[in-house]
């Protein structure tokens, strides 16, 4: 069963005597194949999750004089809704730190948008409805539209609306929270599909993985999934009406296979795995104290992506070397005005004291638009096609005063500590030119107040839009040094929305034109003696980590939480066996992207028989 991958051994669930007797052992084996969209393998009795089952919206006509009795009805459930989903997105932003948490700001401005709560009182009002029927029809409108419109991101916020539309409806009946899962024991959910409300509520104690018959690798529900670390599979069609609760399941969320009631040799082999793997899991505690490098000796230091939410405290504990990335947007998300520039320099600061002596934030400028929306300081911020609009240094330059207020934070900053800015979505070297200006007017300014900073604060930028990876080379003669967004770059290289279902498997960070851009981007910066790091999702792929080595970059960072895994697999494979590999892709321009991947891990896989366990 060479499928089976490592996971974390809190989430390895050894099957029992008991638990096979209890599974239902007897009843015929099947094996599923679904899509693997978080990793790790899993052994439990299923639970299978009925969501909505019993969820029937009355709808009936009113009288006159119950109009103000519903509109209240529906404010207050309103309310509640706004309330219990602040606590998700809270509870979320204390699990996890990346653009993950962040998913239900989205709800939030959906519940928050005046037109939708109107609309209901209207269809109470007007058409003399019950404001369950009301909240239905208005939420199923909602719906369409999104679902209807051209721009991928709109279109992702339906699932939204129906998450937002099934909460306020069970707040109108009193169910309240009732949707959330009662478990008593550990077990894998089978669903037809989980929402992002069901999927940060699933109890992290009991819930050993899930699999449903719909979704895709981008889901909201997958995005989670992976960040939270639960093993999941989804797109397995018909699960939830083959399984019974109590069977027994294996999980692999690798390579997408579920099998239902496995035989005596297939549970054998699994346990096997799993013994394997928790072996391998004890070895990753080695990694934390040793610097990120090949088994040749290469450097290669392993950084963090954090937000202001992130526990600085933990970063020493999981290998990380210092921040890659800190994302400073979430400041203004958490919020409804902008973070003044003494809050921010608090923030700044206190990740740069939290860092050893030696070690550098990275500290990215405001990066809002795009997948993350925003009101701050009157501006709104919310466009048709955020994703080629106003957003990041479009923004901070054509709002100089927000941008300076930044500067000076991050300035200000780095007199106590090994501060770097960053400049995000640079397509052109006017822009670079730009930023710089008010950076210098900055230091000038805090000059003349008898500020300190670090007069020779590094900066550089993101190397996210195609532009700048073909221009790389007089971007490099002006700045200090490069990160590679690889989230954006794949997204605008090969105009895919990696949140849209409908191609998101089209979002490939092995397509060849990707990798050219990558490499044009390296080559120049070590042309001009500046070192490039990647502190996109890939840099946290075991198979992508070991072929940005063999292209030259200098630094990984991602999330904390995946720092051990990644740091260990770079540390089994040579520089040398890196670079060959690095070579042979090169030359692989004319190859389907997905098989230049099965390539790159095939023959990592020969080098390192067990690095299937390392990813």
């Amino acid at each position: 069963m060479s499928w089976m991958r490592w996971l974390p051994a809190s989430s390895i669930s050894p099957m029992s005597s008991d638990t096979h007797a209890a599974c239902g052992a007897v009843r015929e084996m099947r094996m599923l194949t679904g899509l693997a969209v978080s990793r790790g393998f899993v052994a439990g009795p299923a639970f299978l999750y009925r969501a909505g089952a019993n969820d029937q919206v009355p709808e009936y006509r009113i009288e006159p004089e119950q109009v103000e009795h519903e509109v209240a009805r529906l404010t207050d459930a309103f309310a509640l809704t706004r309330s219990q989903i602040r606590s998700l997105a809270q509870e979320l932003k204390k699990r996890i730190s990346g653009d993950e948490a962040t998913i239900f700001d989205g709800h939030l401005m959906i519940l928050d948008d005046p037109s939708f709560l109107g609309s209901c009182k209207e269809k109470i009002g007007k058409n003399l409805r019950n404001a369950e029927a009301a909240v239905k029809q208005v939420a199923d409108t909602y719906s369409s539209i999104f679902a209807a419109m051209d721009d991928a991101y709109l279109r992702e916020r339906a699932q939204d609306v129906g998450d937002i539309a099934k909460r306020i409806l069970r707040n109108l009946s009193g169910r309240g929270d009732t949707h959330a899962l009662r478990v008593e024991h550990p077990c894998i959910v089978v669903a037809d599909e989980l929402s992002p409300s069901e999927t940060i509520s699933l109890p992290k104690n009991l819930i050993l993985g899930f699999a449903t018959d719909r979704g895709s690798t981008t889901s909201h529900a997958s995005l989670l999934a992976r960040a939270l670390g639960i093993p999941a599979v989804v797109g397995l069609g018909s699960l939830s009406e083959q399984v019974k609760s109590g069977d027994l399941l294996l999980l692999d969320g690798t390579r997408g296979k579920v099998i239902v009631n496995p035989g005596r040799e297939e549970r054998a082999a699994f346990e096997k795995m799993i013994v394997r793997s928790r072996t391998l899991e004890e070895s990753l505690e080695q990694v934390n104290t040793l610097p990120g490098q090949t088994r040749d000796g290469h450097s290669v230091p392993f950084l963090a992506n954090v937000d202001d939410s992130t526990p600085l405290t933990d970063l020493y504990a999981v290998g990380a070397e210092g921040i890659g990335l800190y994302r400073t947007e979430y400041l203004w998300l958490q919020g409804d005005r902008e973070p003044s520039e003494e809050e921010q320099t608090h923030a700044y600061t206190a990740a740069a004291r939290a860092l050893p002596d030696g070690q550098t934030v990275t500290i990215r400028v405001l990066d809002l638009g795009g997948d993350k929306m925003f009101k701050s300081g009157g501006v709104a911020h919310k466009e048709a096609n955020p994703f080629l609009g106003n957003r990041s240094i479009r923004f901070l330059l054509r709002n100089p005063e927000i941008f300076r207020r930044q500067l000076r934070a991050i300035l200000r900053a780095s007199s106590l500590g090994n501060v770097r800015i960053m400049y995000p979505m640079i397509t052109a070297i006017d822009e670079l030119h730009a930023a710089n200006m008010e950076l210098h007017a900055c230091m000038a300014a805090l000059r003349s107040e008898g500020v300190p900073f670090d007069e020779s604060i590094p900066r550089g930028v993101m190397i996210e839009i195609p532009s700048a990876a073909l221009i790389a080379d007089a971007l490099a003669k002006e700045c200090d040094f490069f990160s590679i967004g690889t989230n954006d770059l794949i997204q605008y290289t090969l105009a895919v929305d990696r949140v849209n279902e409908t191609v998101a498997r089209l979002y490939q960070p092995t397509h060849p034109a990707v990798l050219q851009l990558i490499d044009l981007a390296v080559t120049a910066a070590h042309a001009h003696g500046l070192k490039v790091s990647v502190c996109g999702e890939t840099a946290a792929d075991p198979v992508m980590a070991v072929l940005f080595v063999g292209m030259g970059v200098d630094e990984l960072s991602m999330s904390p939480n995946l720092i051990r895994l990644v740091k260990r697999s770079v540390s089994q494979i040579s520089y040398a066996d890196a670079k060959v590999l690095a070579d042979t892709v090169r030359r692989m321009k004319g190859t389907p992207a997905d098989k230049i991947y099965a390539f790159c891990r095939n023959q990592i896989i020969k080098l390192v028989p067990d690095f299937l366990f390392l990813q």
